[in-house]
C-alpha cells in the first residue's frame, strides 16, 4: 500500500481551505477589521475565511489527536510513540485556544473528524509494525504541510485580528511538527 494515502484523507480539512485559497474562494476585499472589541462578538463579526480557518482547524486538530493516540497505542517505535505524545499535547493545547476563539465569537464547530479522516484512521488502525509507522509518518508530513499552507494563508488573509493571531501563534508549533516528522521519516 502507498504511503501517501493516508495525507489526503488526514488533512483533508486543510486541503479544501488551501485548495479554496488557490482558487481564489476565500478571497475578500480588504477592509478594515470588524469592530469585535464589542461586549457580545458574533459570527457576524469574522469574516468567512475566519470561521472557515476556525472550523476546520479544529477538524484537524481532532483527527490529529486520534491519529496520536493511535499511534502511541499501535507503534512499535518508541520514537514514534513520544513524537505521537507530543503531537497530542501540543494540539490539544492549540484546540483549546481555537475552541475558546469559536465561542467568544458564537462559531459552531464541527465534533469530530471528517468522515475522510475517520475512515482513514479506520484504515490506519488496520495496519501494523513498519507498514504503520511509515503511513503514520507519512501521513503526518503531508498533514502539517497542509495545515501549515492554511495557517499562513490565514495569517496573511484574516480579518479579525484574535483570529489572526491565535493562527500566528500556532505557526511556529506546525513548523517543530514538521521538522520533527521530517527527521523521523525513514
Amino acid at each position: 500500500m502507498s504511503i501517501t494515502r493516508w495525507p489526503a484523507v488526514v488533512a483533508a480539512a486543510a486541503a479544501v481551505v488551501v485548495t479554496g485559497a488557490a482558487c481564489g474562494a476565500y478571497h475578500h476585499e480588504k477592509k478594515a477589521p470588524p469592530a469585535t472589541s464589542s461586549a457580545n462578538p458574533s459570527p457576524a463579526d469574522l469574516t468567512g475565511q475566519d470561521k472557515n480557518w476556525l472550523a476546520q482547524t479544529h477538524q484537524g486538530n481532532l483527527a490529529e489527536i486520534e491519529a496520536a493516540q493511535l499511534a502511541q497505542d499501535k507503534s512499535g517505535s518508541r520514537q514514534i510513540q513520544l513524537e505521537a505524545g507530543t503531537l497530542s499535547t501540543d494540539h490539544t493545547r492549540q484546540d483549546q485556544t481555537v475552541v475558546s476563539t469559536a465561542e467568544r465569537f458564537h462559531v459552531g464547530l464541527p465534533t469530530s473528524p471528517s468522515a475522510e479522516q475517520a475512515a482513514e484512521q479506520q484504515r490506519l488502525g488496520g495496519l501494523t509494525g513498519s507498514a504503520f509507522d511509515n503511513e503514520f509518518i507519512a501521513g503526518q508530513i503531508t498533514a502539517h504541510e497542509e495545515a501549515l499552507a492554511a495557517t499562513r494563508y490565514e495569517v496573511a488573509h484574516g480579518s479579525d485580528p484574535t483570529v489572526v493571531g491565535a493562527a500566528r501563534q500556532a505557526l511556529p508549533v506546525l513548523q517543530k511538527h514538521l521538522a520533527m516528522l521530517k527527521q523521523s521519516q525513514h
